[in-house]
Order: C-alpha cells, then sequence, then structure tokens
C-alpha cells in the first residue's frame, strides 16, 4: 500500500535564528523542509525543486515577501502553490493588499507555534482538496464530451454531473468548517484550563503583554491575587478527585461575584488571579474582594463531605506605572503573602513599603541561594546535658548564616525566607555534613566524643523524598560516623500529618541506626495515640512547658505525664530551654534524665565546644 508523499514547505527568512526555529518546529512535525536566507535566494531555488507551500517573512533585505509572492503569482508553474506570509501587525498594510491573490495567507508575528502548524496543515488541505476536485471537474469534462454524441443522454448527464459537484461542494464546505471548530478548539484549549474553564497562565501573559505593548496600562485595572486556605489539607485528606472538584465550585463561585466585563485566570492548583475593569476606587475593589471572602467562607458540599477552606488576598490597585508583566505578578503576590501571615481569610492592599520588603526579600533569597553553593554557614552548638551528672551527652546543631558583609546571622532571620523558597533542604544536608565533619575531629581528639550524639534539625519537606536515606549514608561514610551518633529532629505536625511516604523514610532512617527526635513536643497536634506507631527513639519537651514547670500545676503535671509516657515506651526525654536552678530540680523530681538551655550554655561555636569536651575528658 502506498503511502501519501510527506510535503516539501520552503521556509524564506533573512532572520537566521527565526529560519532555525521554524525549520526544527517543521521537521518535528514530519515535514520535509528546504530552506531559503533571502528572497532572492528563494527566487533561484524555486528553478531547481517545486514546494508544497512556502512559508516566507514580509519585510527582508533584497527582494522582500512580498515581491516574491508577485513574482511566484506570474508563473503559470508556481501560481498555484500556497504561500504563507509572516508579517508584524505594524508592516505596511497597503503592501499586503497588493498581494490580495489566490493562494496567498499570512499570520501576524509574535505567533504561536501551533498556529503556524495549524495555517500549514490548512493550507495544504486547501491545496489537496483544490487539485481534487480540478481532477475530478476534468474527468466530469471528459465524460460530457464523450457522451455529447447520445443526445438522448445529454439532459440527464448534465442533471448528473450538477448533482456530483454540488456534493463535492458540500462536501468542501463541511471539511473547511471542520478545520475551522477544530482550530477554534485548539486555541480555547491553549488559553484555558481544562480543570474549570478559566483563563489559564499563557492567556494571563498574553494579555499582559498586550497591555504593555499599548504602553499605556489601563489605569481603572485593579488585580485581586486570591490563594486559597487549607486546600492542600483537602488533597492530603480527602484526595485530588475531591480536591478538583472543589476548585470547579470555587471557579463558579468567582464568577457569580464579579461582573461578566472583569476576567478570571487560575494560575497554578489553587492560586487565581482577578482583573476587575472600570472600578471606581480601592473602595470598590476592596467591596468585591470582601465579598469574594464571604463567598467562600461558606462551607462546599462535595459528595459527602462538607468542606470549609475561605482565601486569603492580595490587592493590587492598579496596573499603572509597571513596566514589566512579572512586577505585577510579583507586587499582587506579595500582597497576598502578607494577607497569609496577617492570619489568612483576609485581603491586604500592596503598598510601597512592601513593595521594599519584597525585593529585600528577594535579594536575600538570591544571596542565601549564593551562600549555600559557597558553603558560607557554619554551626553553634547547644550542649544537651546528663541531669544528674551535668555532663554533656549530646549536642544540637544550629546552622548560623556566615553572610560576607554582614556577619554572622541567626537562623531566625533567614529560616522563614529558606522554607518558603524550597531552600531548607540543601541547607539540613549541609549542617549534617559540616556536623559530621566536625564530630570526626572531636572523636580523634577527645575520648568522650565517642558516644557524643549531634543532634540535626530536618525539615518536614526532606521526608518527602525517598533518596534522604541515600544521602544520609553518603555523609556518613565520608566523615567515618556511626548513624548511633546522629539524631535527626522532626517537628511534632511533620510526624501526626505526614503522608505514606514520610513514614517510608522514617522508618528506613531508623533502619540504617540514625536516631529520630520529635522537636518541640507537645505544641503541635499531639497524639499520644499515634506515637507509639513511629520509630522515634526521642522526644525534646517544648521550652513553653519547661517555662512554666514551677510556676503552673497544669504545667507541672502535663510535663509529668509527657515524661511517664515517654519511658513507658522507651523513648528518652530531653527538657528544652531551662533557665533556672528551680526548674531544673523540678524536671529531676519528674524522672526528666537529659535537659538544655541558657542555664548550661548559650548555643556556641566549636571553640568553646572544644573547651567543654576537653575539660570534660579529664
Amino acid at each position: 500500500m502506498q503511502t501519501e508523499p510527506v510535503a516539501l514547505i520552503l521556509i524564506v527568512d533573512d532572520d537566521l535564528e527565526n529560519l532555525g526555529v521554524l525549520s526544527t518546529l517543521l521537521t518535528d512535525s514530519g515535514f520535509r523542509v528546504a530552506t531559503a536566507n533571502s528572497g532572492q535566494d528563494a527566487w533561484q531555488k524555486l528553478g531547481q525543486i517545486t514546494p508544497d507551500l512556502i512559508l516566507t517573512a514580509g519585510m527582508m533585505s533584497g527582494m522582500d515577501g512580498f515581491e516574491l509572492c508577485r513574482r511566484i503569482k506570474t508563473q503559470p508553474v508556481l501560481d498555484k502553490i500556497p504561500v504563507i506570509l509572516m508579517i508584524a501587525r505594524n508592516e505596511n498594510q497597503n503592501r499586503l493588499a497588493q498581494v490580495n491573490l489566490e493562494s496567498v495567507d499570512y499570520i501576524t508575528k509574535p505567533f504561536l507555534p501551533i498556529e503556524v502548524l495549524i495555517r500549514i496543515r490548512l493550507n495544504l488541505r486547501l491545496l489537496n482538496l483544490t487539485r481534487s476536485l480540478h481532477e475530478s471537474n476534468t474527468q466530469l469534462q471528459q465524460e460530457i464530451i464523450a457522451r455529447q454524441m447520445v443526445e438522448a443522454k445529454l439532459y440527464q448527464l448534465n442533471q448528473d454531473l450538477e448533482q456530483k459537484v454540488i456534493e463535492r461542494t458540500q462536501g468542501l464546505t463541511l471539511v473547511l468548517n471542520e478545520i475551522q471548530l477544530r482550530e477554534e478548539k485548539l486555541t480555547y484549549e491553549a488559553f484555558h484550563d481544562s480543570l474549570t474553564g478559566l483563563f489559564n497562565r499563557a492567556w494571563l501573559m498574553q494579555y499582559l503583554s498586550e497591555i504593555f505593548a499599548k504602553q499605556q496600562p489601563q489605569i481603572g485595572q485593579a488585580i485581586l491575587f486570591l490563594d486559597l486556605d487549607h486546600f492542600k489539607s483537602v488533597n492530603d485528606h480527602l484526595g485530588h478527585i475531591v480536591g478538583d472538584k472543589l476548585l470547579q465550585q470555587v471557579a463558579k463561585r468567582l464568577k457569580n461575584c464579579i461582573a461578566v466585563s472583569h476576567k478570571i485566570v487560575r494560575l497554578s492548583g489553587d492560586e487565581f488571579l482577578i482583573f476587575l475593569n472600570n472600578q471606581d476606587g480601592i473602595h470598590s475593589v476592596e467591596t468585591i474582594a470582601s465579598a469574594i471572602l464571604q463567598e467562600l467562607h461558606t462551607p462546599f458540599e462535595i459528595d459527602k463531605y462538607q468542606i470549609s477552606i475561605g482565601a486569603s488576598i492580595g490587592i493590587l490597585p492598579s496596573t499603572l506605572n509597571y513596566q514589566q508583566p512579572t512586577d505585577i505578578l510579583r507586587d499582587a503576590d506579595a500582597a497576598m503573602y502578607q494577607a497569609k501571615r496577617a492570619g489568612k481569610g483576609c485581603y491586604i492592599v500592596f503598598t510601597n513599603e512592601m513593595q521594599l520588603q519584597t525585593l529585600k526579600r528577594i535579594q536575600l533569597e538570591s544571596e542565601l541561594r549564593q551562600s549555600i553553593e559557597k558553603s558560607e554557614f557554619c554551626l553553634y552548638y547547644q550542649p544537651i546535658l546528663c541531669l544528674s551528672s551535668q555532663k554533656i551527652v549530646g549536642l544540637e546543631a544550629l546552622i548560623q548564616w556566615q553572610h560576607p558583609q554582614r556577619g554572622l546571622i541567626s537562623p531566625d532571620k533567614f529560616i522563614t525566607i529558606a522554607e518558603e523558597s524550597g531552600i531548607v533542604p540543601s541547607l539540613d544536608l549541609l549542617a549534617l555534613k559540616l556536623a559530621c565533619q566536625q564530630l570526626h575531629q572531636w572523636q580523634k581528639k577527645f575520648k568522650c566524643a565517642e558516644s557524643l550524639v549531634i543532634h540535626i534539625n530536618i525539615a518536614a519537606a526532606q521526608l518527602q523524598h525517598l533518596d534522604l536515606v541515600e544521602k544520609i549514608q553518603q555523609i556518613l561514610g565520608e566523615y567515618h560516623i556511626s548513624p548511633s551518633a546522629i539524631r535527626l529532629e522532626v517537628t511534632e505536625n511533620a510526624l501526626i500529618k505526614g503522608s505514606h511516604t514520610v513514614t517510608q523514610v522514617m522508618d528506613k532512617i531508623h533502619n540504617l541506626g540514625v536516631k529520630l527526635c520529635i522537636d518541640d513536643f507537645g505544641t503541635g497536634y499531639s497524639c499520644f495515640s499515634q506515637l507509639y506507631t513511629f520509630p522515634v527513639d526521642t522526644l525534646k519537651i517544648d521550652r513553653s512547658f519547661t517555662k512554666n514547670v514551677n510556676v503552673s500545676v497544669e504545667s507541672a503535671a502535663l510535663v509529668q505525664t509527657l515524661i511517664n509516657f515517654a519511658n513507658s515506651l522507651g523513648i528518652t526525654v530531653v527538657a528544652e530551654g531551662i533557665e533556672t536552678q528551680i526548674q531544673l530540680e523540678d524536671l529531676q523530681k519528674f524522672g526528666c534524665e537529659f535537659g538544655q538551655g541558657y542555664l548550661f550554655s548559650h548555643p556556641v561555636p566549636i571553640a568553646e565546644i572544644t573547651n567543654f569536651l576537653q575539660l570534660q575528658d579529664g
């Protein structure tokens, strides 16, 4: 069975970059491609090859695309070849009108690859249909001539021919209509979110680009940047199917809150952007934002669940004075972020001060990433003591940023940014590497360091990666550190809210021999009934309980309960934040074996820990 020959496309453009992009696009799409880097070059090649379609730039040096098209249409051998002119919106419309000939099409720059492919296939299809129709008509004419000798059948023959022409014309019309519908569908899908039917990010960027192309952003246009509250919890606990249905209902409610002339974009996940046109000042914008918050606060009925979420909204009062679309998104996102920090379920209007904070935050994040690459960090250590012997049994490693200009920066100044930007996992592994490196040095110098245990904080996000265990094992092996000498501290919420992957990773870490510790126990969603299901070796009682152990009867009773419960499971207890002798004595009375706090030592640099170990070693 013979296959249909692959169409040959001649691409003409004196911009070599465009020529390469289009050549790669069409080759990857299954076409044969010939190229010419000027109109004169194309005219010469047309004496050697006969392409199925010509795709040419309009404006070129020397012979441009318009002149090339005019010459082609004067040649009987070439005049039926479809030509697609690529012209910019601001190119001479009179030149285009002069080329208003048969088989000449055009597309405007800039264009999407999908648009180019659709136009090429449409023109090739039309060419094939025209050729087919021409061949059919030729055959019909031959039949007419052959049957003219039979006058009795001439009338019937003419009727038959007319009917065939009608049917073929109708068929061609149907094909063209189908192609148009498919093109419209592809365009719609390219610029709309498939789940909610709202505009998508591709449409947003094109829309913003068009606004700036006019060089006069719409003064009356405000933007709402909306992020759903607690949506991740819905996905985690009820599944993505319920989460998708929730997003669909959210989209419907948003449409009900605004006029048809306004535009809603689903950016990604649970983030939405709303353009409000022709608003009468910030008050009207805030009124719409309040209505949206109230609408989304009403519980959603999905399947058998009643789901309550809410939203945080950042308001950008106007797109005026912006130079880049990305700056608009940055500032709207910054306002939304402030709404999240303000407690969620509210809106915040963007201010100039907020812009400065955002720029500072971006700068700090950039410097933080660079410092990680340069390893501009060190560790401070806070001793963990046996409360009965007052000897150091462990150290909690706390990472410090050695900024080249600002000096030493404590973690409370940068950890939040590191968490939000996804840098924390890199910091955690760097802290583990530095701690193992230092422990190896101490173990070579001090006998007491052989039993020393280093506590390293690990972010909840790390526990989502199955390769974490391999990375830990690699670092331990590099510095010849026993797994039992490392204790990874994770927050209580990371365990209780953790996924199946978190449980898998924790089990692998435990099987490796590395100890696991729950940090700040009692401050999160404590669940004693679930605690025994996790491979935990140590609990750290949060400093807020230690602080009140000798002040509040309730706190003392709670601490006593925590210690008794942990001891019954064979779990070691460390009390954090011990600052007074009375607190120490109460904890000893309750049976707490280990503790840390300012009563013993602040977090200190390596040199001071070295002195402690030297004294302890005797």
